[in-house]
Order: C-alpha cells, then structure tokens, then sequence
C-alpha cells in the first residue's frame, strides 16, 4: 500500500526536523579584491587606495554569507579552485558555517577573482572579473541528497544545464506523492536570480519552471526597462510564480502567483559606505523570510489536519479524504509550480521585500556583511514590518 506526505502529516507520523533543512546556492564563488578609494580613479591614472582587503565573494557564495548570518543554515554547490587561494576560501566558509561539501574541485586552473573599486565620493563599486573554471554540470548536482533541502536558489546561467537541474527537482516533489519513505521530505521551492546581460534574454526561458524569480536591476535595463514599474508589469506575465524586482534607491516591487502587485520603499543608511554586494543581501534576505513563511505554512496545515482528524466521529474514511486532499492542495506536493508558491500571498510578499529592503539598506552601510545577525534579529522582533 503506497503512502504520500500528505497522509504522514496528516496522521502525525512526520519527524522532519523543517528548521535544519539548508537552502541550497548554486553558482559561483570567487575572490573579491577589493580597493576603497576617495574618488573612482580616472583613466591612466595613479592612485593611493585609502583601504584594501581580500573577501570571499561571488553571487551565490555572498548569498550564502546572509543566509548564514540571519540564521538560516544553507549550503554552496559551486567550482573550486585548487590553487593557492583554496585555503582562504574554505576558511571563511567555515567562518560562516557554510556547508559546502559538493562543491566541485577543479586542478589546475586558477581561482575567479573579482578586482573591485569602492567609491566613498559616490557610493559606486566598480568590478572587472575574470574566470577561466567551467560551470557546474548536472552530474555535479546529481551527487546531492535533495531530502536535505527545503529551498533550491539558482543563479541564472548555463540556462540548458539549470533546466536539467531543475527537472530533477521536479522529479523529486513529484515522487513525494508516490513513495512512501516520504518522513523528513517536503518539496523544495525553486528560485532563480537574472542578473547578468552577458547570458542574454534566454534567461527568461527559466520563468515558466520557477517558483520565485529576482530580476535584477542590471538585466532588467539590458532588457530595455527603465524603471521596476515597468518590469513587473511586462516579465513572466505568463509564469506560475512570483516575480521580485529590486531597484536600488527606490526600493522594490514584486507580484505574486496571483498577480497582485506589492512594493517597499528603500531604507537607506545614513552614510552609504559599501554597496558591493548589496543585490545578493536583499535576495538572501527575501530567501529566508520566504522559505520561514513556506515552514510555517506547512506546519499550520499539519496542525490543521491533525485536530480534523482528531475531532471526527463519524464517515471516518470520507472525512480523512477529504483532508488529505485539501492538505496535498495547500502544501504543493503536486507538479505545479503554482501548488508549490501558493504560501506567497500579497501580505506575505509584502512583509518579504520590505525585510529585504531593511536588510539591503543596513548592509551598504557597513564595511562588508558582519553585524546583519543582530540588525535582522532586531527587525524580526519588532513590528516593523507590519507597517
């Protein structure tokens, strides 16, 4: 007799410890080096950087750092590099207690490195990047156990490679309905960020499989959009999810599956001192309230079911169907991408890009990404975001 997750949570069999389950990054992790200077230096030009320091860096490993920080464990599938700088990157990694035990490690060809101009007159950060190491492969993902995970975040690229990635995610919340050693499982939710022009509009073709999608502002101008307004009104009208866009100073806009329209001012700091990664913050940011509103979802259901079940008296069998079909309803345990966004509801965004927007703006006034544990942990505790 076969059993699905939906009849463990209902009849209260259900150990999975939901709050040790990762989001998992994937994408790349590089070595920022980073030059704090009075003004951007003009071109052929001498000079003297006021601050330089070395930082792990990269959109999917800075993510990771956030996530850290605000208190959601969380893991990096991204190349390595073996050369000389591996042991710096692992050890800050482990500073931050992120896992990254499937990462790819690559011999013989040299770290990412990201060489970065900090302008304290503008606030502007300035990157030139190069990498050489190859992209992750769907063999490099088939090596991870997806039980672990509540939350999968992509950063767009390699869109052929992540739509694979993607369908063996899907493949694994479909079977949650089939197998029975379904203890300990929930499906995972999907998110991709579009961010960089250099992958082109092919990006796009990510939308219709995606449960949450972060439009960057930088793709969103390649797009030819010149404000977020624009952008939630016109990208992934067709798709099942939800649709986040962040707009620097003005704040961010978002839509959910739905299609209702929220926004959130900017909370700026007084003194803008570091904007470098400030894009990947609010995404982290907007991750964590997320995948914390999914948990606390599902839980509500469970508990919802179980007083159902306990309560009945009579039409026993009736009843319990009836449960277990408005339970596998509302936790999304089908195949639609629709099923598994529907805890993403305009109270819910809404409060989502309003922390995220807290937490963006508190980032670029501090000097890289410590202190975001105690400045998130004060704004969850507080009411602010039901204002």
């Amino acid at each position: 007799m076969t059993s699905s997750i939906c009849e463990e949570i209902i009849c209260g069999e259900s150990s999975m410890k939901t709050n040790t389950l990762k989001i998992l990054c994937v994408g790349r992790i590089c070595l920022d080096i980073v030059q704090m200077c009075i003004q951007f230096p003009s071109e052929d030009s001498t000079q003297r950087s006021i601050e330089y320091r070395w930082q792990r860096g990269g959109n999917a490993s800075n993510t990771c750092t956030v996530l850290s920080l605000i208190g959601q464990p969380c893991e990096l599938l991204a190349c390595l590099s073996a050369d000389e700088h591996i042991n710096f990157l692992q050890n800050d990694l482990r500073k931050y207690k992120i896992d990254y035990s499937h990462c790819r490690m690559i011999n013989g060809i040299g770290c990412p490195v990201s060489t970065i101009i900090l302008s304290l007159d503008t606030g502007s950060r300035t990157i030139v990047h190069h990498c050489d190491l190859p992209e992750l492969t769907l063999k490099n993902f088939e090596q991870l156990n997806l039980e672990e995970y509540s939350w999968i975040h992509f950063e767009g690229r390699n869109v052929d490679v992540v739509l694979l990635m993607i369908q063996r995610i899907d493949n694994y919340n479909n079977s949650l309905n089939f197998t029975r050693a379904t203890k300990n499982r929930i499906p995972i939710t999907i998110s991709v960020e579009l961010e960089s022009p250099r992958s082109g509009s092919g990006l796009l073709n990510l939308l219709p499989y995606i449960d949450v999608a972060f439009i960057a502002k930088e793709f969103a101008e390649y797009l030819g959009f010149s404000n977020m307004n624009e952008v939630i009104h016109n990208i992934g009208q067709d798709s099942k999810g939800a649709i986040i866009c962040a707009w620097s100073e003005e704040g961010a806009i978002a839509r959910t599956p739905c299609g209702s329209i929220v926004q959130s001012p900017a909370f700026p700091p007084r003194k803008v001192i570091d904007t470098l990664g400030a894009g990947d913050t609010f995404n982290a940011a907007a991750l964590y309230y997320l995948n914390k509103n999914k948990i606390e979802f599902m839980y509500k259901y469970k508990e919802e079911a179980t007083c159902m079940n306990d309560n009945q008296t009579k039409d026993t069998s009736d009843n319990n169907t009836t449960v277990k079909r408005d339970i596998k309803e509302n936790l999304g345990t089908g195949s639609s991408g629709y099923n598994r966004a529907k805890f993403i509801n305009d109270i819910v965004l809404q409060q989502t890009i309003r922390f995220a927007c807290c937490i963006a703006g508190a980032k670029v006034g501090l000097k890289g990404y410590d202190c975001l544990d105690v400045i998130s942990s004060d704004i969850l505790r507080s009411n602010f975001l039901e204002h």
